[in-house]
């Protein structure tokens, strides 16, 4: 073969695989998001759920993803290039080049198809009907609020792909007064004051303009709630971070290999903004089973698992007692709720319980850290879990302090009422379980962005430096003791805020909801995810809180919640074998195991050890 000849490209055994894992999860889709499931005649649930009109959007959305994922992984293999002559271009260069080439006609055309495709999406994460895909259901979706932040995510994600690709965009064909600062400082307000209006959870689902007015009920007076003027001024902090990176931004190599898919800052504003208006938006259609659920056994594993990726993914330490923590807090919350039998000195409203227990819960990681740390490897996941049995051991045991096994007493309400603030939250009635969900975004989304930064400054890069070689990182000067005790506080403060947030739910506290178990599935959570990954450890735990809870609900198979272990430890070895990197890995990790596959460094299990095969 010539060096300008292009390669054969041919489907193999990985791309059929890639193709039907697609397939199938869009199936698995499809039965997950269909009626209930019956004990007595599950074939008949089943027949229901794959042979209707609901399911072939979802087959459709699978296939259009198995043909992206084998056109990206064709394209990052360099099989649709020449061999030397060409270099590797990825699939977004492709598809920037034509949106850039696209004429005025096609803008209009495209336009359409992101409404028509925003209509669709709409109309799959609304409420079961029998009509789906039907014109009628389509269109009816146009009059709903969420569409058109559905319509707006889409035109900014296809826009923003066409304006860094497009030459003429490089040489100014937007209007001047668009490249001003104040304009798009006040942009970026009212983007996030639109985000408010479609994605804020106590308006009714109809489009109205008298929505936009102070007085009235709360339930339509959308100018007088408190997110609505909090999004907007995210969306002004946004908008003067990107004035401001534009003044010192200076131009620098690009490291990243050609192989990886790599988007701008702003189309990854557009896809974070995308998550968040989707976590929003799609619980409100849910059943109350499942409201509960995305609280109580996904929620508040995201807010664990988030915890311990600080610990195990960030500074690599293992850590088999974080289930310690989470019940730090949850009983500090009980003690000042008065649900104890030793009573406090005074009664703290649970909101005002948080500060305290985050305060526990990071003195008890010190605690444990600074003579502990000094450990490496099994010695400290040992210890750690001799720890998180002590903790467990005496809340089960201290009745006079615990209330042991017999439970604590009923612990209090969240409630407070502020200016623009009315919130009174109780565990034990029905139909709050989706403004506890929200009450938990609201806490989990500054401690997303807390981590992220935390993990992009200064102490994230020593943590990276003491997971890879400790010895190497003290030799440059790092302090490891001082840096992992770090860890282990910061850990230790989420659990302690999830402990707070989950024992107000549940109303009464019993040590068994502390049990080694718990520390063994969040570590799963973490590893399934892609350790060291904030949004993967946020996709595992919400694939597997989901299956979890959809074998319990469906029950198919005559699942039973203690059978969870078995499923949870097989899904465990099938991750290790087929992706041990998790399914979507920090990008250190990945070029950890891309290095590794090829012999060039080794990861984890991954390659072969330094001294050499065995024999």
């Amino acid at each position: 073969m010539s060096v300008d000849e292009p390669r054969r490209t041919h489907f193999n055994k990985e791309d059929v695989r890639l193709a039907a894992t697609c397939v199938a999860s869009g199936l698995l889709l499809a039965v997950m998001t269909g009626p209930a499931g019956n004990p007595e005649s599950p074939l008949e649930a089943a027949r229901l759920s794959l042979f209707t009109g609901h399911v072939w959007g979802f087959l459709l959305f699978g296939i259009v993803v198995a043909v992206i994922s084998v056109f990206r992984r064709k394209v990052r293999n360099g099989e649709w290039q020449s061999s030397r002559a060409v270099p590797r271009r990825s699939m977004k260069a492709y598809f920037g080049d034509f949106l850039a080439s696209m004429s005025t006609s096609w803008w209009v055309a495209f336009f359409a198809l992101a409404v028509l495709l925003a209509l669709a999406i709409a109309d799959f994460t609304g409420p079961y009907v029998p009509g789906k895909l039907s014109f009628v259901q389509l269109f009816t979706q146009l009059h709903d609020t969420r569409t058109y932040g559905y319509i707006g995510f889409l035109w900014w994600i296809i826009n923003s792909i066409r304006l860094r690709r497009s030459v003429h965009a490089r040489h100014g064909v937007l209007p001047g007064f668009m490249k001003t600062p104040v304009f798009r400082i006040l942009a970026s307000a009212f983007g996030g004051f639109i985000f408010a209006f479609c994605a804020d959870p106590w308006l009714p689902e109809r489009f109205s303009f008298s929505y936009f007015k102070f007085g009235g009920g709360s339930t339509t007076a959308f100018l007088s709630h408190l997110p609505t003027w909090l999004w907007t001024a995210c969306g002004l902090l946004l908008g003067v971070r990107a004035v401001l990176g534009e003044r010192n931004k200076t131009v620098h190599a690009n490291r990243l290999r050609a192989r990886q898919f790599a988007v701008s800052s702003n189309t990854s504003i557009a896809l974070y903004g995308i998550g968040l208006f989707a976590a929003f938006e799609a619980p409100k259609f849910l059943s109350p089973f499942w409201q509960e659920a995305i609280f109580q056994q996904i929620g508040i594993f995201c807010f664990l698992a988030i915890g311990l990726n600080i610990v195990v993914g960030f500074a690599g330490l293992l850590d088999l007692g974080y289930v310690a923590f989470y019940a730090i807090g949850a009983y500090v919350n009980a003690y000042f709720s008065g649900a104890l039998p030793i009573q406090p000195p005074f009664i703290l409203n649970p909101f005002l319980s948080i500060p305290v227990a985050i305060l526990v819960a990071m003195t008890a990681g010190v605690l444990l850290g600074l003579p502990t740390l000094r450990l490496r490897g099994d010695y400290l996941a040992i210890v750690t879990l001799g720890f998180g049995e002590i903790v467990y051991v005496l809340a089960n045991n201290l009745q006079n302090l615990t209330g042991g096994a017999g439970g604590s007493g009923v612990i209090g309400n969240f409630s407070i009422n502020v200016p623009l603030v009315h919130l009174s939250l109780n565990g034990q009635a029905l139909g709050q379980d989706l403004d506890f969900y929200y009450l938990l975004l609201a806490f989990m989304i500054p401690i997303l962005i807390l981590f992220t930064s935390l993990n992009n400054s200064k102490v994230g890069r020593s943590w990276a430096a003491i997971r890879e070689d400790e010895v190497a990182a003290a030799s440059l000067g790092i302090n490891g003791l001082k840096y992992k005790v770090m860890a282990f506080a910061i850990g230790a403060s989420t659990s302690g805020v999830a402990g707070v947030l989950s024992s107000v739910k549940q109303g009464i506290l019993f040590p068994s909801n502390f049990a080694l178990q718990v520390s063994i599935t969040v570590l799963v959570l973490v590893i399934f995810g892609g350790m060291g990954s904030i949004t993967g450890v946020l996709i595992g735990s919400a694939v597997i809180g989901w299956l979890l809870q959809f074998l319990l609900f469906h029950s198919f198979i005559d699942y039973q919640d203690a059978d969870k272990y078995m499923y949870i430890g097989a899904l465990l070895i099938l991750t290790m074998i087929f992706r041990p990197q998790g399914i979507w890995p920090a990008k250190r990790r990945a070029r950890e195991f891309h290095d590794a596959e090829i012999g060039l460094g080794t990861a984890d299990a991954v390659g072969e050890p330094a001294e050499g095969p065995l024999a």
